[in-house]
């Protein structure tokens, strides 16, 4: 098969694999029909990441096709079925695993970061991720393209599940991208009175969260931070924010959120930060410590996903309760990668996806 493996920073190329079958007898095979482009994917391809020893494929937002029927305790697909794919693959021996936050597992292992992903036309998922439940079935009127989707979906579903019940009156996003968009959808779903801002710096992406019901979308710059904090402050009638989601790797936008959350509020981070030795608590992440003791801040942290978040966004996306048909707006084939890690990189649209490998 042919497969897109990242070799490190600014280089990824199409190479031939030898025969995948014969590589893991604890795998199944499964045949890719959809990988979306994360923006961990973009970092990585750029700056590389801690996780990541190349070469490997990247790729972990997957819809694929069952290539040999699979019977177990908690999954029975047959052959030529579509499923999502739970990209955790779990130790099933610790702590964590014993309680099922396969998340949070001491030794896991992850799709498209320390185990080959999805840029490709075959991929191996370890047999655990089925025994797991982390096979999704997707029905026939979820196209591959929202299928990939589904797995950011869940995770923002995740970081939701931190703080339920959704007893807010006022909500930031900081983070106009896909995530952030996603987390507008659920949270206007969940509590459809709920006043949610959008913050962020793409003008198009903003007017999309305006469409799809954010109360305000604000635009933002580094460079105009205390005009940033003075504008939402002076919102006539606003309340100010119990709940702010850090949903961008920007380390600035942690200064914000602490800065904009009220007393008694919560903050999400929902990201992963990009840069982290360049900043401190002296350096672009400038927060005194007091403004969490004496306003009585939480702090929450929110990565990745359960199967049963997988079960839960697919159930949405197929009740048409969340509508992810918006987010896709570039598709590409596997021999134009590069391009397809650019536009996501350019901010052009929302998500692009690579859906052909074929060439």
């Amino acid at each position: 098969m042919k497969a897109a493996f990242f070799h490190g920073p600014n280089d990824i190329k199409l190479e031939k694999m030898d025969d995948i079958r014969e590589l893991d007898g604890d795998s199944k095979i499964l045949r890719v029909l959809s990988c979306s482009v994360c923006s961990y994917d973009v970092r990585t391809f750029r700056t590389g990441s801690f996780k990541v020893k190349p070469p490997v494929i990247l790729g972990h937002e997957i819809c694929a096709e069952i290539v040999d029927d699979y019977n177990g305790p908690n999954c029975s697909v047959r052959s030529g079925s579509r499923v999502t794919i739970y990209p955790i693959v779990p130790c099933l021996k610790c702590w964590y695993c014993n309680s099922t936050n396969f998340n949070l597992c001491m030794n896991l292992r992850e799709i498209g970061s320390t185990l080959n992903g999805g840029f490709a036309e075959y991929i191996r998922i370890p047999s655990r991720v089925f025994e797991i439940g982390g096979i999704v079935p997707v029905p026939d009127r979820v196209s591959n393209e929202e299928a990939s989707l589904i797995e950011p979906l869940a995770c923002c579903i995740n970081g939701m599940n931190q703080i339920k019940p959704m007893n807010f009156e006022s909500i930031i996003i900081i983070g106009d991208g896909p995530i952030g968009i996603m987390q507008l959808l659920l949270l206007k779903r969940y509590s459809p009175q709920i006043d949610v801002t959008v913050i962020g710096k793409i003008r198009h992406r903003l007017e999309v969260a305006k469409r799809l019901g954010a109360n305000r979308v604000i635009a933002y710059t580094e460079k105009d931070q205390l005009d940033s904090y003075k504008e939402l402050k002076e919102i006539e009638g606003s309340i100010m924010p119990n709940l702010i989601f850090v949903s961008n790797n920007n380390p600035s936008s942690l200064t914000l959120a602490f800065y904009l959350a009220n007393k008694n509020g919560k903050v999400i981070i929902f990201s992963g930060i990009k840069n982290r030795k360049e900043y401190s608590f002296n350096g672009p992440f400038n927060i005194d410590p007091n403004i969490i003791h004496y306003s009585q801040i939480s702090v929450y942290g929110s990565f990745s996903s359960n199967p049963d978040n997988l079960r839960e966004a697919m159930k949405l996306v197929y009740d048409g309760e969340i509508n992810l048909k918006n987010l896709v707006t570039d598709t590409f084939s596997l021999d134009n990668i590069d391009n397809a890690l650019r536009t996501a990189e350019s901010f052009k649209g929302l998500k692009s996806i690579i859906n052909k490998f074929d060439f």
